[in-house]
């Protein structure tokens, strides 16, 4: 099937499809409803061809809906007709569980996003969870949405966020003991060098997990309550459909 991803962030929108070169943006904000987000979309990808859309929800998502207002969007994401606007079939996934399952191969597998905000899932044989990690307490005074945000880091400069972030990430390595540790979002790529067990993947990476919640690709994920379950396609011989310009990427 032609996908196209739609990964709601808190700065932008970013859009990628099947067979498409490259990745399109449009501005997000504190502003943002679901209405303007599906009008701006629609504009950007008038000359792109696609059957389904997946897309990456900025909050909690519960039998394949939407089932919390973005906190930093926006309103009208609830009960908007996503179908009926975009006259097309869409399923819905957390978008840090969207990057999860884009790099999951087997096992256990942490995600951790640093981006505007952060996020974070964990997939554990084959069940991925959502993790609301901005509130946990980094240090007795600061949160993690405190100090590794987009505004603290801009706030504080690079020294302290960098040392902020490796201590996150070795606190929630303690705690969920993963096999395999994938790092994401804008500012993953200037963690260097990867703390141990860790290993960074592109945001345009998403696509394949865009991809695996449809019909057709390696292994499909399906929503079960709050949580996805991932089934394994033993026909499938490929890997999932990329755009045309995204390959696997690594660590510079």
């Amino acid at each position: 099937m032609k996908i196209l991803m739609i990964d709601v962030g808190g700065t932008n929108v970013k859009l990628m499809a099947s067979g498409h070169e490259g990745r399109r943006k449009v501005p997000s904000g504190a502003k943002l409803t679901a209405a303007q987000m599906a009008s701006e979309v629609i504009k950007a990808t008038e000359d792109w061809e696609y059957e389904a859309i997946s897309l990456g929800y900025p909050g909690l998502v519960n039998e394949g809906r939407p089932a919390q207002e973005p906190l930093n969007l926006g309103g009208g994401w609830l009960n908007f007709d996503y179908e009926k606007a975009f006259k097309r079939p869409v399923r819905f996934i957390n978008d840090a569980a969207m990057q999860a399952l884009a790099s999951y191969k087997h096992g256990r597998m942490l995600f951790l996003g640093f981006g505007t905000s952060t996020g974070a899932a964990i997939i554990v044989d084959d069940i991925i969870i959502p993790l609301e990690i901005g509130t946990l307490r980094l240090t007795r005074r600061a949160r993690f949405m405190d100090r590794l945000s987009d505004v603290a880091r801009q706030r504080d400069g690079s020294k302290r966020w960098l040392k902020s972030a490796n201590e996150a990430i070795s606190m929630m390595q303690d705690v969920f003991r993963p096999e395999d540790t994938v790092l994401g979002g804008g500012n993953a790529q200037d963690i260097d060098p990867l703390p141990k067990g860790c290993r960074w993947r592109d945001n345009q990476a998403a696509f394949t997990g865009a991809t695996r919640l449809w019909p057709g690709a390696d292994m499909i994920a399906e929503p079960y309550g709050s949580s996805w379950r991932i089934r394994k396609n033993p026909s499938s011989e490929h890997p999932p459909a990329q755009p045309a310009e995204v390959s696997p990427l690594k660590k510079r």
